[in-house]
């Protein structure tokens, strides 16, 4: 006995959504980080100071010869502060131990 179930509804798909969500985004064709998303992630909550540095130092290195680097800069200037390595430009890593900043003279 099989069970009617109506009409299928019909929806755009993944396809369809993809690009929705895509919409607006920069076109960052032969990107140099494709493959190496990695190096650009915010440093991770177990993560070493020293190991996201390194490896945010990294990313840049590729953002320098990036043909794609000034779309993205341009880009990451309409998105908020994710504490990665966008456009080229290095993330201030939160907490990050080191001396206080001196008081300024009055």
């Amino acid at each position: 006995m099989s069970q009617h179930r109506g009409p299928a509804r019909r929806e755009g798909g993944w396809v369809d959504l993809t690009a929705e969500i895509l919409r607006g985004t920069a076109d960052l064709s032969g990107a140099n980080c494709v493959g190496s998303e990695a190096l650009f992630d915010p440093k991770a909550h177990s993560e070493e100071f020293t190991d996201a540095d390194y490896r945010h130092q990294a990313a840049v290195e590729l953002c320098r010869t990036c043909p794609a680097v000034d779309a993205c800069h341009q880009w990451s200037t309409t998105q908020p502060d994710v504490h990665a390595v966008i456009g080229g430009r290095r993330p201030a890593l939160p907490g990050k131990p080191g001396r206080p900043r001196k008081a300024s003279a009055a």
